[in-house]
């Protein structure tokens, strides 16, 4: 009995440990919880292994959308695996906000812009009005491939975001 006492408390101990560091690991990498992301061995993960991970430089200057906000719609899209995802942008990474977004914003969008739509697979994330989220859609894609969900993963993932920005603007999308 003691052995086997023992042995949850040890998987449970694990367990926790890997949850905690889990949980960082993926936010500061873009990863999503829900393993929106691949490994880079995966297949079809090319884009990852030249530099396309969620944050970098890279990343950002090949993005249609990198953007937090709140989601206010998910439609499921008919005969797909798919929910079409409107979004309320707060914050407005990529594309670069306007010149005319007013003093002062850095990189928050102004109040009056419209709603962003894009397409979420269903195995990424399931997402409904409310919540909280950043995202990054691939240029040239119209389905995320990051999500992330929770302030503490968004906060840290907005600092690697607006860490790379400088950088980004000075790269082209090849």
């Amino acid at each position: 009995a003691t052995a086997c006492a023992g042995t949850v408390v040890m998987g449970l101990g694990w367990l926790v440990a890997q949850g905690a560091g889990g949980t960082g690991d993926d936010a500061a990498s873009g990863k999503a919880a829900s393993g929106a992301e691949h490994d880079a061995a995966a297949p079809g993960a090319g884009d990852r292994e030249a530099g396309l991970v969620f944050g970098t430089p890279r990343y950002l200057a090949c993005a249609r959308l990198v953007a937090e906000g709140t989601v206010t719609g998910a439609e499921p899209v008919p005969g797909t695996a798919r929910h079409r995802i409107t979004l309320r942008v707060t914050h407005a990474y990529e594309p670069e906000p306007e010149a005319d977004a007013g003093p002062g914003t850095g990189g928050a969008a102004p109040p009056d812009t419209a709603p962003v739509t894009f397409l979420l697979d269903d195995a990424t994330a399931r997402l409904g009005p409310g919540d909280r989220v950043m995202v990054g859609v691939p240029r040239q894609e119209p389905v995320a491939d990051t999500v992330i969900t929770g302030d503490r993963d968004i906060a840290t993932a907005r600092a690697r975001v607006t860490a790379a920005l400088p950088e980004s603007r000075t790269l082209t999308c090849e």
